[in-house]
């Protein structure tokens, strides 16, 4: 689950393990397994191959098990389990692909999320459904795998720390299926630093606050839920963010015509009234350049 990930509840196809996901590998794939290994496991990783050659290789065992995998119990109860995110998730992988882009300004009628088209989409009378089923495939095992590598690390008693980033993917599975919580027309960055002088645009669209607020931050809470099946503690990226964020409009490409949201001003009545009087000493530098001249 990463910043510019394409789900912030799917795990990534990349780190699955395709040995592990069948007990019964014919020999010629397992030595295309090897093959492969040989081939990309090298000091600088080629993801993009990496990708491919997983993705390619578990395709092959999926068309040999589908039946017998799908109709388990354990796959069954995955699924009941993981399914509000799970079938839009996989809806989306199928658009992305047959579009050839996750733009989905681009997939027509798909173009705006909507319950019913997901369902005709998913259905298993569908001709795509043994496409759109591979990614629950995927996603089951590599929930398997990972629950497994969590529980041997916690009977070891090492705790696995997950990453909470602050930002969503503006093209990813989330801002399509929920576009009212998030504010579609600004971008995510940091104000003008010492590190930068034309800030930071991260391109990320802010959080609706007001609307997420209304079922009581469910998604987050969903989102926390997921994360807790596999880890013990989670770092917080840009955790300030959470209480006030450097927004951009859509259109800018550095960070420096931004502001800050929330930001609620102060008035100098109520600073008095707290019992901040002198300003001056508040609001410019306190050590001058005639203190630095005696000083130094």
């Amino acid at each position: 689950m990463q910043c510019s990930s394409l789900s912030v509840f799917a795990l990534h196809p990349l780190y699955l393990r395709v040995e592990a996901i069948s007990a019964n590998i014919p020999e010629d794939i397992k030595q295309e397994i090897r093959e492969a290994r040989v081939q990309l496991d090298k000091k600088d990783v080629d993801y993009e191959a990496c990708m491919a050659t997983k993705l390619s290789i578990a395709k092959k065992i999926f068309a040999r098990e589908k039946e017998t995998i799908l109709n388990s119990k354990s796959f069954q109860e995955f699924f009941s389990e993981n399914q509000e995110w799970l079938k839009p998730y996989a809806a989306f992988c199928f658009l992305r692909n047959f579009f050839e882009t996750s733009e989905r300004s681009q997939w027509g009628r798909f173009s705006e999320f909507s319950k019913e088209k997901l369902e005709k989409l998913l259905s298993k009378e569908s001709l795509h459904y043994e496409v759109v089923s591979f990614y629950y495939y995927i996603q089951f095992h590599l929930h398997l795998q990972l629950s497994e590598a969590a529980e041997y690390a916690r009977k070891k008693g090492v705790v696995l720390k997950g990453d909470l980033p602050i930002g969503v993917d503006r093209n990813s599975v989330d801002t399509w299926v929920y576009p009212n919580l998030f504010r579609m027309n600004t971008s995510t960055g940091a104000p003008p630093d010492y590190f930068d002088k034309n800030g930071q645009n991260w391109g990320f669209p802010t959080y609706n606050w007001e609307e997420m607020s209304k079922d009581n931050y469910g998604w987050w809470r969903a989102r926390l839920t997921q994360m807790g099946k596999y880890f013990t503690a989670y770092r917080i990226d840009h955790i300030l963010g959470f209480f006030r964020i450097w927004e951009l409009p859509e259109h800018a490409m550095t960070g420096l015509c931004g502001k800050f949201r929330p930001s609620i001003p102060i008035s100098q009545e109520e600073l008095e009234s707290e019992g901040l009087w002198d300003f001056n000493r508040l609001t410019h530098p306190y050590i001058g350049q005639d203190l630095l001249q005696s000083g130094f």
